[in-house]
């Protein structure tokens, strides 16, 4: 489950459904404001996500549902949750994350196998009513995008370049201590529109110039 906040409301997951919680300040005191019905069809939906776009300075509720279907929900300025922007269809998919580079929109999604994890892709489009295209891996197919499941891609502007930054969690069927993340950035190649993960073992970012900088053992 992805949990973020909006000025002074979390979208979360809880029982398959979206659960809304909100708060008259910042940090505590968050209480139950109920179950969000999504529109039109109030399925029942799971991993949940988030999207600001800045060109309309507008969040989105991303979120992957029992019957298939990833679906892109505008919030509106209250908080409440606005009309469908996009019902995407295109397999068995969950896990959805979107980032957006040069008016270009990529969502990467994973496929369906519980705890097990398996190559996530990468789609894409020009407007995030679609059409979406695309479906390539992020990553070798064998290697199961190095263990993980997609939660969210993270876009760091530094004062020398972008960097885009994909956050995986590994978890395994029990929430143990293996459990764990996994962090990699991202090339994004927008000609081809395709993203890849830049596998390292060890790396840092300069969040102020958002320059990646890798381990001389990395693998």
């Amino acid at each position: 489950m992805t949990c973020l906040l909006i000025v002074h409301q979390i979208f979360g997951q809880q029982d398959r459904y979206v659960l809304s919680l909100k708060s008259s300040q910042f940090l505590g005191s968050y209480g139950k404001s109920g179950k969000v019905h999504l529109p039109p069809s109030d399925y029942s939906y799971s991993d949940t996500g988030m999207f600001y776009d800045e060109a309309t300075q507008t969040w989105y509720l991303l979120t992957s549902a029992d019957h298939n279907t990833v679906q892109i929900n505008k919030i509106n300025s209250d908080g409440s949750l606005g009309d469908r922007v996009t019902a995407f269809t295109k397999g068995s998919y969950e896990a959805p994350g979107l980032f957006k580079v040069d008016n270009i929109y990529f969502l990467i999604v994973s496929g369906k196998t519980g705890w097990r994890s398996n190559p996530n892709k990468v789609f894409w489009a020009n407007s995030l009513a679609g059409p979406w295209s695309g479906g390539t891996d992020i990553a070798p197919p064998d290697d199961k995008t190095y263990n993980s499941q997609n939660t969210f891609e993270l876009t760091i502007k530094g004062s020398k370049q972008t960097t885009y930054i994909y956050m995986g969690d590994a978890w395994d069927s029990k929430g143990s201590a293996a459990s764990n993340y996994v962090w990699l950035p991202m090339k994004v190649d927008t000609s081809a529109k395709m993203v890849t993960l830049d596998y390292h073992q060890k790396w840092k970012i300069d969040v102020k110039t958002g320059v990646v900088t890798y381990a001389d053992n990395a693998a």
